[in-house]
């Protein structure tokens, strides 16, 4: 455990030694979000005006639910799949499977010290500012216990899910083609961009059997009470389902891929 808690310690510094050096891809990231966060809100302002309510949803917690999301998607953000498929082309996955920690423990760690990173440099002063310009204004939030497991188990989702698909490196050696077809499909169906109530119920019945709309659509439908009562404990227990199915999954890719290691450079 002292050894996990040491190598967190360092990949936190790591990763903020790596903002600090490459500044300019820090500011041309935070101006890429705020035109992101403008367009949206301009989007749905458009396709609400003249109506106060769409499916019970108001402009303002249309508003509040789209820039959240956007946050949300910085804090779940994994670089997990990037770090897999760069060691096995470079051929340190060897040197991993060396460590006294398991690979897939320090992979944890390392993409923990990144959300502490997101969280300290990217999701606290967003959300300072969303409260600062008045977006939760009128908005009836519910940030209660069950939104907090909710958004871990997002977290945890994100992580075996992009773990389990890291795998396929050890056979592909290259996943990006795939990784950006799967992404697109991702943003359509997680909720993410436009919320899943909206969809055709043909549609909508489609996405309730993906896992996408338990790292999005759960957490933030929780929060702006669309999920609510009795249901949240239905939507959340949905959650770990598909994060037990991920993480057995991802444990046992992890243990094939182990006996057919084949890597470049090394």
């Amino acid at each position: 455990m002292k050894q996990l808690w040491d190598y967190l310690k360092v990949s936190c510094k790591i990763e903020l030694e790596n903002q600090l050096v490459f500044r300019s891809n820090f500011f041309v990231s935070i101006l890429s979000v705020v035109i992101r966060v403008v367009m949206l809100l301009a989007l749905w302002s458009a396709l609400y005006q003249g109506k106060t309510e769409v499916d019970g949803i108001s402009l303002a917690t249309m508003k509040c639910y789209t820039v959240v999301s956007i946050v949300f998607e910085l804090f779940i953000a994994s670089k997990v799949e990037q770090s897999v498929t760069e060691k096995v082309h470079d051929g340190s996955i060897s040197m991993m499977l060396t460590r006294p920690a398991s690979y897939p423990a320090t992979l944890f760690i390392e993409n923990l010290a990144g959300t502490f990173q997101a969280v300290a440099m990217w999701v606290v002063p967003y959300l300072l500012v969303i409260w600062l310009c008045g977006l939760t204004r009128g908005v009836e939030l519910y940030l209660g216990p069950w939104f907090w497991v909710s958004v871990a188990g997002a977290y945890l989702l994100m992580f075996f899910y992009q773990f389990f698909f890291g795998m396929i490196a050890f056979w592909t050696q290259e996943i990006n083609g795939f990784l950006q077809a799967r992404d697109a499909v991702m943003l359509v169906f997680s909720g993410s961009m436009v919320p899943l109530w909206f969809f055709p119920d043909w549609l909508f019945s489609a996405a309730q059997y993906l896992p996408f709309q338990a790292m999005y659509s759960t957490p933030l439908s929780i929060m702006i009470g669309k999920i609510a009562g009795p249901d949240i404990y239905a939507a959340v227990l949905i959650q770990f389902g598909w994060i037990l199915g991920f993480g057995l999954l991802a444990q046992l890719c992890w243990r094939k891929s182990r006996r057919r290691m084949i890597v470049n450079g090394g």
